[in-house]
């Protein structure tokens, strides 16, 4: 297996080129793994040169491109040495799903940039969440904890993230860019955790042993791709 390399190992131009890469790459996968209709053509067309996509929702389009933005974000963040905090991980909710909700209300789960108030569960997945009034501890416990050092650790504040479950829609999405911060912040390249992974991405939410080895396969996928540029 070839050693994939660390981010100071890139030039800055070749970290340029990656995170414009995986700025589409994660953008679609992580939406379609929530089941957003456009193609990997239609979500790249629409953020390189905003052609929309005939025939699907106005609402996948808007949180496409909210996604994108918070993807930004989380980029530019990365290379800050301050904490995941949790008025931090509500920004990143709301740049996700605020233009959506303006524009189509009727299509966007609420509250946005706030904990959700109800009992959920994930579909497909036998953990228990935490209820609506636990969120606010439950998180501020996880984030008080030192920040991950290592892929293994990553995985770990991601199950505990997962199982938190503090939104009423988009822990996934934000859970995983969450991650992308991680792996900045500890000089990795981050994974792509594409949409054909969905299956035993979430088995993996209940073993910390499985999702880190996705993510180790995720981060080959990111390399992968943008190997034939660096």
């Amino acid at each position: 297996m070839r050693k994939i390399p660390n981010l100071s190992e890139l030039s800055i131009i070749e970290r340029n080129s990656m995170f414009s890469t995986l700025r589409v790459e994660i953008t679609h996968h992580s939406n379609k793994i929530e089941g957003t209709t456009l193609s990997y053509g239609e979500t790249k067309k629409l953020l390189e040169d905003g052609i929309t996509a005939p025939n699907k929702p106005l609402s996948d389009h808007l949180v496409i491109l909210g996604f994108a933005n918070a993807y930004d974000e989380i980029v530019r963040s990365s290379y800050s040495t301050s904490k995941i905090t949790s008025s931090f991980i509500k920004d990143i909710h709301t740049l996700i799903f605020n233009e959506a909700l303006r524009v189509c209300p009727d299509k966007v789960e609420r509250p946005v940039g706030a904990y959700r108030q109800d009992h959920r569960a994930i579909k497909g997945v036998d953990i228990e969440l935490s209820s609506p009034v636990m969120i606010h501890q439950d998180l501020e416990n996880l984030l008080f904890k030192d920040a991950p050092k290592s892929i293994d650790e990553i995985a770990k504040f991601h199950i505990e993230f997962e199982r938190i479950h503090p939104f009423a829609d988009g822990n996934g999405r934000v859970g995983r860019l969450l991650m992308t911060r991680q792996f900045i912040q500890n000089d990795l390249i981050p994974p792509l955790i594409k949409e054909t992974f969905r299956a035993s991405y979430l088995e993996s939410m209940s073993d910390e042993n499985k999702l880190t080895q996705l993510l180790q396969a995720a981060q080959m996928e990111s390399y992968n791709i943008i190997n034939s540029e660096i």
